[in-house]
């Protein structure tokens, strides 16, 4: 980016504070393949479309390729739809084994966690009936058959045409099911501040705002993100989502959906999205510069398999906000942090980050 294209791009942020919600869905659901609007999927796929997704990405495990069922895949696939009941985990392979490369804290497995009443297209079925083939909106995968209500596609609209609530706390409970940071929940009457929500199953339930819940979606401000930002700080990291917590790039997409985002998954992709103001930078002092101008809580900063949220300066030292598992310290330590953290390049021995900067990417 020019230096004037530049001034000008930093004049139009710092006057210009709500975020471009339609603009960047959309950059996400045109650049990303693994993202899809459910209530807009064909009616019919070609069945070599649906190999091609299953083994694409996948790590060479011959024994579980087998329950994958990829040989019954018919020439033309049909999807049903539905949503899940509960949050559950979606797979690489449909099964609960892990795999492990050197690091054995992650499941190579896991690809990533849906919170309940995810809508989803069902491409197929596993050899032993138990599991799914899957697109949600995000990604796609196997999830376990039993966490998945299969309803018709005029069912599914229905359902998504309601109002919502927005869940604004980690992580809450209604009648026993657990709701994470972002979830969507439809209701059907409203009284006051006493709303009465559909669950997953069916049944209604009666809830309060107060509770933790937002009326549709948060409208943006630095001082709401920075407010639920510092309430996550000390939850533990948690690759792919595993255990209903945050990797760093899962941080990003659900403190986002807050304000009505659809970010991709992992931080690959979410560098795809919005305006890309650099690439590497020369030195610390570069960077420092750089994020002096920058907007807080709507600059990403891009690591290789790592994305971070800039929040501003703090004493002239720049603040980021991110899920770690660890990191190398300026000193050659090793920080084993394997938590939300938020940290001060400077104070905190962080400023060699700038060697591994690869994308910096406004919100616009």
């Amino acid at each position: 980016m020019g230096v004037l294209l530049m001034q000008a791009f930093i004049l139009f942020l710092n006057t210009s504070y709500a975020l471009q919600i339609s603009y960047i869905n959309y950059q996400a659901y045109t650049k990303i393949p693994y993202m899809a609007k459910i209530e807009d999927f064909p009616e019919i796929l070609q069945g070599q479309v649906v190999k091609t997704w299953i083994l694409e990405g996948t790590l060479p495990v011959e024994d579980l390729v087998e329950n994958t069922n990829i040989n019954a895949i018919p020439l033309e696939v049909k999807p049903s739809f539905g949503w899940t009941l509960k949050r559950t985990n979606m797979k690489m392979y449909p099964t609960d084994e892990t795999i492990h490369g050197s690091n054995k804290d992650i499941d190579l497995n896991q690809y990533t966690l849906l919170e309940p009443f995810t809508f989803l297209a069902i491409l197929h079925i596993s050899k032993d009936k138990k599991w799914l083939y899957v697109q949600s909106p995000f990604m796609r995968g196997w999830v376990k058959r039993e966490d998945v209500l299969i309803k018709e596609r005029d069912e599914l609209l229905k359902i998504m045409s309601l109002p919502f609530l927005v869940v604004i706390k980690p992580k809450l409970y209604i009648k026993g099911i657990e709701f994470g940071l972002g979830s969507k929940i439809p209701y059907v009457e409203k009284e006051g501040n006493n709303y009465e929500v559909l669950l997953p199953d069916g049944s209604h339930e009666l809830v309060t705002l107060s509770e933790g819940f937002s009326d549709g979606y948060l409208s943006y401000s630095q001082e709401v993100i920075k407010n639920v930002l510092e309430g996550l700080i000390g939850e533990p990291y948690d690759w792919g989502g595993k255990y209903g917590y945050w990797d760093c790039s899962a941080l990003v997409k659900d403190v986002f959906s807050l304000f009505g985002l659809d970010l991709p998954r992992n931080s690959q992709q979410q560098m795809q999205v919005g305006i890309k103001v650099k690439g590497r930078v020369r030195s610390y002092t570069e960077l420092k510069d750089l994020l002096r101008e920058l907007p807080p809580f709507r600059t990403l900063i891009f690591l290789k398999g790592h994305v971070m949220i800039y929040g501003g300066m703090q004493n002239n030292d720049p603040v980021i906000y991110h899920s770690l598992y660890g990191i190398v310290r300026d000193d050659g330590t090793f920080y084993l942090a394997k938590r939300v953290e938020k940290n001060r390049l400077e104070g905190d021995m962080l400023t060699n980050i700038y060697k591994r900067v690869i994308s910096i990417n406004v919100l616009p």
